[in-house]
């Protein structure tokens, strides 16, 4: 599963052997055939699921491990002989090879009781361990290869994807002392499980986020040796756990002096887990409660009965009012839209790789979390109370809807890990071949591990009533506001009916006017064109150009037999009649090249 070949290459050639064939053994299933001693045994994965695993870890090295040189474990060890338990960091996989006993210069560590903790730079972040440290360390250690589906969940993301992945496995290997050779053979009596748990924390920016941790534990009860390893994006969990381990914390180097002691340890190691999944599940829930507050709350002091919704103009819409008093629907600015902010990004101070955050759950456009609201107005009264909702809640309330639903499905989840952690111990310590021996020593602590238990699922299981109770109120509150836009639309509906209603009729009334002057320029029109040939002629006949005197000129007058107004009436009558008729027929023209231009149109709608 775990390929440890390149990290082993300045080992001892013999311990290299011996690791990998303990490597290989511990993933091949049990052997089959009747066995000698009465075992209980949890089988190991098939091949194939190996297989698959190793896969699926192959393909997710790029996003779950760091490069070496961004390297950072922490472990907290407890050896043989010692007394305080030591803290140790390791950057690299020579020092990890040498801390292991696996090189020439070091001898093979016994520790009693092995912490490893595994973190990142946050929750979507690489993990601060190598490929080769992590093939080398869990081959040593031979970890179940259960534990890669809930490692998976961690590593490099643009945003939460398989987040919601959550379950407990365990394997359990018991041989009854009193039924095989005695002192022939060691038998390998241990169980290791495996969990993740998810709980809430308050990020730095007052934002709750949704935190995971993954959890291994082996106990080999022939040896009295624990070992645990914790994947999580902080180092919460850390210093718990070294906290507990000082001289005066539940978890000193004085209660791991023989096997009865240690089992009772591990119990109070998994209840930090439970309790931290457990007890910050009330104050996010009061948030949210808060929000939804917040944001619905004054849809019962919304205004029913209300005249008119009118906005303020400002200076753009008067100077828009001025500059056309028909302007109605010009674009103008009116400064109602705020500017979006920037993303977040977040930048690893020790790798510079950079990589968006989700945006502030608080940010809102309506300004219900106590910020500055974009519409800047001195007006108050139930017009801007009406104002005051917009599709912007109704977001809000679904934002809010969508936490809920989160929340119940993860605490949901923790429910089933801590039970199936509560009857797996429960069930284990009823086998014969568990010793009787811790089973009488530990009976109060089990009792109260399995009463701690009951509490933590309690404690869940009345937030998720909190969680429902909550999601129904926002379904209710959610009708009214969908009911108070509605109202709103509605109101503003009938108040642009009756605003287009009046423009019709100015439109109407403007149309008729125009009628009656379109009917007057026509009538000023044609006497114009009646009294414009004979304005022209008489003028014309005025100059100097025609001369009526024929005295003096050779021949006789053509014009001698007609007087001057029936010269002037002899060609200015047929220049009327003449102008009369173009302005007819450029007049008819025209109207009938629009009828067929309607009928063109008209046609064409109707085909279409």
């Amino acid at each position: 599963m775990f390929e440890a070949d390149s990290c082993l290459a300045t080992a001892r050639r013999s311990r290299k052997s011996e690791v990998m064939a303990a490597a290989k053994s511990s993933w091949k299933p049990l052997a089959t055939g009747p066995p000698k001693t009465r075992t209980t045994s949890y089988q190991t994965k098939p091949p194939a699921s190996l297989e698959y695993i190793s896969q699926r870890l192959n393909d997710h090295a790029n996003r779950l491990f760091a490069e070496e040189a961004d390297s950072a474990i922490n472990t907290l060890d407890l050896e043989d002989g010692t007394v305080d338990f030591q803290r140790n960091q390791f950057t690299d996989t020579s020092s990890l090879i040498n801390y292991l006993g696996i090189s020439q210069s070091h001898n093979k560590r016994r520790n009693r009781c092995n912490f490893l903790f595994i973190h990142a730079a946050h929750s979507r972040d690489r993990l601060k361990i190598s490929r080769k440290m992590f093939d080398l360390y869990f081959t040593h250690f031979r970890v179940m290869p259960e534990f890669v589906d809930f490692l998976l969940t961690f590593g490099y993301r643009r945003h939460a994807e398989d987040f919601y992945v959550s379950g407990f496995r365990q394997r359990t290997r018991l041989a009854d002392l009193s039924t095989h050779d005695s002192g022939n053979r060691e038998v390998n009596r241990q169980f290791e499980l495996c969990y993740s748990l998810k709980s809430v924390e308050p990020s730095d920016t007052d934002v709750w986020s949704i935190r995971n941790c993954a959890v291994y534990h082996t106990f080999d009860l022939g040896k009295v040796r624990t070992h645990w390893v914790f994947v999580k994006g902080n180092h919460l969990i850390k210093r718990r756990i070294e906290s507990m381990t000082e001289d005066t914390g539940s978890l000193g180097t004085s209660r791991f002096g023989s096997m009865d002691q240690a089992f009772e340890t591990s119990l109070k190691t998994h209840l930090v887990l439970c309790e931290w999944s457990t007890e910050l599940w009330r104050w996010y829930i009061n948030s949210l409660e808060e929000k939804f507050r917040i944001t619905t709350e004054r849809a019962f002091s919304a205004p029913i009965n209300v005249t008119k919704l009118e906005m303020r103009p400002n200076a753009h819409t008067q100077v828009a009012e001025k500059r056309s008093r028909f302007a109605l629907f010009s674009r103008t600015k009116t400064g109602l839209v705020a500017k979006s902010p920037p993303p977040r990004t977040y930048t690893n101070p020790e790798t510079g790789v950079s990589q968006p955050l989700p945006p502030i759950d608080d940010e809102d456009e309506d300004g219900d979390d106590g910020q500055k609201e974009p519409m800047e107005s001195d007006d108050n009264g139930p017009d801007k109370e009406i104002r005051n909702f917009s599709f912007g809640k109704i977001r809000k309330s679904h934002w809010i809807t969508a936490k809920a639903n989160e929340s119940i499905l993860i605490l949901r989840q923790n429910v089933l890990v801590l039970r199936q952690l509560k009857d797996y111990y429960v069930t284990i310590t009823k086998r014969k071949a568990f010793p009787a021996k811790v089973i009488e020593s530990c009976e109060d602590a089990l009792d109260d591990f399995r009463l701690r238990l009951d509490g933590f699922e309690n404690d869940m299981q009345t937030q998720i009533l909190r969680l429902e109770t909550l999601l129904n109120l926002v379904e209710d509150r959610n009708r009214l506001l969908h009911g108070v836009l509605d109202y709103q639309n509605t109101r503003a509906n009938k108040d642009s009916t009756q605003s287009m209603v009046r423009m019709t009729e100015d439109m109407n009334d403007i149309a008729r006017k125009t009628k009656i002057e379109t009917v007057s320029m026509k009538a000023i029109t044609l006497v114009t064109l009646c009294f414009l040939p004979g304005t022209f002629i008489s003028t014309l006949m005025s100059t100097d150009v025609f001369q009526l005197d024929h005295s003096g000129r050779p021949g006789a007058d053509p014009y001698q037999h007609l007087s001057p107004w029936q010269i002037y009436l002899a060609i200015s009558l047929p220049l009327t009649v003449f102008t009369v008729l173009i302005w007819a027929a450029f007049h008819f023209w025209e109207k009938r090249r629009e009828q067929q231009k309607t009928q063109r149109q008209r046609n064409t709608s109707i085909q279409a």
